[in-house]
């Protein structure tokens, strides 16, 4: 299958089949490679056991790489324990550089562009000043424990890469993750409301 078709597949199944599921898009002006993804998880799981020493994240690239495949890894797993005896939440992570044509990051821009003219700005300044685009997902977003787990991750990583957060489904751009955590919380109550009139 080709990496695109692979990549796009890993995303797709999640938010199709592990309803309530949310998908952010992180844009960084750092250069990252594959290999620069271990380093930026154990850079945030130092930051994680400051706060707990039971505290884990445990990354695997998916699809079974060989160490030549490994290079071109744009899909990893990363499993979320926030403290000891926590359950493990897993997170799905893609990383793509802003000039690789197979990136998806110019369907979000535009989704979000097309909301309203301040976001439209902010989804063409990110388009112009970032290097990498990082995607983080996540399924079964019905328990605030794996809410929580899910935020946790993507603040850590917005706040190690300098990133800025692009939520379709919470409609925002913002660099501040208290902020972002705050509107897709509204956008997971708006989504439960919603399920209960349908019923």
């Amino acid at each position: 299958m080709p990496a695109l078709g692979k990549d796009a597949q890993y995303l797709s199944s999640l938010v199709t089949s592990d309803r309530p599921a949310r998908m952010v898009g992180l844009f960084t002006s750092h250069s990252l490679k594959p290999r620069d993804i271990e380093r930026l998880v154990d850079a945030c799981l130092g930051a994680m056991r400051e706060e707990d020493a039971g505290a884990a994240l445990t990354l695997a690239p998916l699809g079974n790489p060989s160490p030549r495949e490994l290079d071109l890894q744009r899909s990893w797993r990363v499993s979320v324990v926030e403290h000891a005896g926590a359950a493990p939440h897993d997170c799905l992570v893609q990383v793509f550089a802003m000039g690789d044509p197979e990136s998806p990051h110019r369907a979000l821009l535009d989704h979000i562009g097309g909301m309203d003219r301040e976001l439209s700005e902010a989804a063409s300044s990110l388009q112009q000043s970032a290097q990498t685009y990082l995607s983080i997902a996540s399924g079964k977003l019905d328990d605030g424990k794996r809410v929580h787990a899910f935020q946790n991750l993507v603040s850590l990583f917005t706040s190690a890469l300098g990133a800025a957060i692009v939520d379709p489904a919470g409609a925002i751009v913002s660099t501040d993750p208290g902020e972002w955590a705050d509107a897709m919380e509204m956008s997971l109550q708006l989504e439960k409301d919603m399920g209960t009139l349908r019923k």
